[in-house]
């Protein structure tokens, strides 16, 4: 709630600032007060959304425990890919990427612990989902050698990122 609030607010002050900075000559008065709305627009913003991270956390809908879920489930099943045929790998990587593209969404709650920790985590799993597409564009093209290296790039990133998850646990 204090997310909508804060962007009428911020919406009213934009407004209210633009036809007060308008006029010839300005409204001075005008402008200070709708700079002064922008801001606690901005504020309670920031504060909304804040919140919503929390709650997120909490519910389980991401965070720490969900991400550990996610991987540890990618990563088993990138681990019975390693040997399997072209085809099979391509329609298997297909439904394990499209898992992953949650992954940033239920990372949000991260943002908690800081963006330090954030950004490590982001940093080495999107350096391993761009493995991993790359490995399934490899074996759709029938570049199976090369499709498997990059697979075993993926593996090893996306087990970097579960070691990085768990790590914010401790």
């Amino acid at each position: 709630m204090k997310k909508l609030i804060g962007n009428v607010l911020l919406t009213v002050g934009l407004v209210g600032g633009a036809i007060t900075a308008a006029r010839i000559p300005p409204m001075w008065g005008g402008l200070a007060a709708s700079l002064a709305v922008m801001g606690a627009g901005i504020f309670l913003r920031r504060q909304g959304a804040r919140e919503e991270l929390h709650r997120a956390a909490e519910s389980g809908t991401g965070g720490v425990k969900e991400l550990e879920r996610l991987l540890t489930d990618a990563l088993a099943r990138i681990e019975g890919l390693m040997e399997a045929p072209g085809e099979k790998v391509v329609a298997e990587l297909t439904k394990i990427l499209e898992e992953l593209d949650e992954f940033a969404e239920k990372a949000q709650p991260l943002r908690i612990e800081g963006l330090m920790a954030y950004g490590k985590v982001m940093s080495v799993f999107s350096r391993g989902e761009r493995a991993l597409n790359r490995a399934w564009s490899a074996f759709a093209d029938g570049y199976e050698k090369e499709g498997r290296r990059y697979l075993r790039y993926g593996y090893e990133d996306l087990k970097e990122t579960l070691m990085a998850v768990k790590a914010l646990k401790a």
